[in-house]
């Protein structure tokens, strides 16, 4: 298990930095977003605890414009119910108020664990579903769940899917004409074609 903490919550993030070293882990830390990136490119990660005063929902945005998948864990030094919804609602799988007993940290830990291995359980699934299907069919599932995700907004899919604006707006135009249920631009809600 490889963790990566972010920010400092005045040494908390430490104390639970080794805490987790304790239970097995190994670990950096970053004190900004952009130190964090280059260590996820560089050495990668498989837990990020981050410090709530760093901005949860543009971390992840960054993340998944470089198609890095990592679950969150935002901390904070007191048990605050307003921001620990917050930081649920901007993407992080759960919070934890600092300073985290040694239980906290090891469940955590194993959770992550777990959730990466039944991941890679179903990653071995999912290719056998695709067998028989077309490339079309497979495509055009891959774009409408990666709009789906981005909540309609087409720039943001079609830079997680590596493909020009225009190709994507083209493809959804084609679905659209099918009759495929597209998500309208920016409203993560479907619509029907007409």
């Amino acid at each position: 298990m490889r963790l990566l903490t972010i920010g400092t919550l005045e040494g908390q993030l430490t104390a639970a930095t080794k805490i987790a070293v304790d239970k097995g882990a190994s670990a950096l830390n970053a004190e900004c977003i952009d130190t964090a990136r280059a260590i996820l490119h560089s050495e990668g990660a498989d837990l990020l605890m981050v410090d709530i005063a760093i901005d949860i929902r543009d971390l992840l945005w960054r993340l998944e414009t470089e198609h890095i998948h990592v679950p969150i864990v935002a901390c904070g030094t007191r048990n605050d119910a307003r921001a620990a919804n917050a930081a649920i609602e901007a993407g992080a799988k759960e919070y934890i108020p600092l300073p985290a007993d040694a239980e906290i940290i090891a469940a955590i830990l194993a959770a992550v664990a777990e959730e990466t291995s039944e991941g890679l359980r179903r990653d071995d699934g999912a290719a056998t579903r695709i067998v028989g299907r077309t490339v079309a069919d497979v495509e055009r599932d891959l774009i409408l769940e990666t709009l789906r995700h981005c909540l309609g907004n087409r720039t943001r899919a079609a830079n997680i899917l590596g493909i020009s604006i225009r190709t994507l707006r083209n493809k959804l135009t084609v679905y659209a004409a099918d009759g495929v249920e597209v998500p309208p631009p920016n409203s993560g809600e479907i619509r029907g074609a007409a």
